[in-house]
């Protein structure tokens, strides 16, 4: 399962002008932009629901709501619609387990953090010491 889960975060890890060009639009003075603390987050979400179907629904409100969920992922799709293709294929090979498909989602989404967390550090302007 680890294997499955570290390709899914390199599939979606992969479209670095989705990680780094986010935040060009406004929306209520807020950047349009998913950034590492809000997948963080979701890895914490997903280990605290009731059950599957709970935390796709959060994901389809935040999809909803915008704020980088609903942007431009690979072309023409959508970043909210492939987590939700993950999470789906998860849930499906934990054979509609809920919660061993939420420990396996939230692993998921710790290491989609830690890959948004490298993306973000390799994308910003060294500190030089003079």
């Amino acid at each position: 399962m680890t294997e499955t889960l570290l390709n899914f975060v390199e599939e979606l890890g992969s479209d670095k002008n989705f990680w780094t060009g986010q935040g060009k639009g406004k929306k209520g003075g807020e950047n349009e932009k998913i950034g590492s603390s809000n997948i963080r987050n979701m890895a914490v979400l997903a280990n605290n629901a009731d059950c599957y179907e709970e935390l796709r629904l959060f994901v389809e409100y935040k999809i909803a709501k915008g704020n980088g969920w609903d942007g431009k992922f690979k072309g023409d799709r959508i970043f909210g619609h492939e987590v939700l293709r993950c999470m789906d294929k998860i849930y499906e090979m934990c054979n509609r387990n809920d919660r061993e498909a939420l420990r396996n989602i939230s692993k998921f989404f710790g290491y989609l953090y830690w890959k948004v967390y490298a993306l973000e550090k390799a994308n910003k302007p060294r500190k030089t010491n003079n």
